[in-house]
């Protein structure tokens, strides 16, 4: 699934030109409660408005696992990235964890450029 990122401002005001480009083509690694989790120009996974992108292919990758939460809200992720805290860890610094996903984007996500 790609998005192209088309208005930087989300509905809550945050202001996304500090992580993505506008104009810019990204791969989505997720869905979360009805949010976008991007790999950001940075290289950090990081959770948007899909309201500020447009779809350019709709076609989720056939590896993510799909749950629907207590309030019927969506989550879709490669096996072991929808687990609860996982990127909680990983935005607290976890090494073990920022390894795993490291080594399971270049195995899911061959193409997406990663800052390192």
């Amino acid at each position: 699934m790609r998005v192209v990122l088309r208005n930087p401002y989300a509905s809550d005001g945050r202001d996304f030109r500090h992580s993505l480009r506008v104009g810019g083509e990204y791969e989505v690694l997720g869905i979360e409660g009805g949010s976008l989790r991007l790999l950001t120009d940075k290289g950090e996974p990081i959770l948007f408005d899909p309201e500020c992108f447009d779809v350019v292919d709709p076609v989720e990758p056939a590896f993510w696992k799909s749950v629907l939460g207590r309030d019927g809200e969506r989550y879709a992720y490669p096996p072991g990235w929808g687990v609860p805290g996982f990127f909680e860890a990983w935005h607290d610094g976890n090494e073990i964890i920022r390894k795993v996903f490291a080594e399971q984007m270049v195995h899911w996500y061959p193409a997406v450029r990663r800052a390192d």
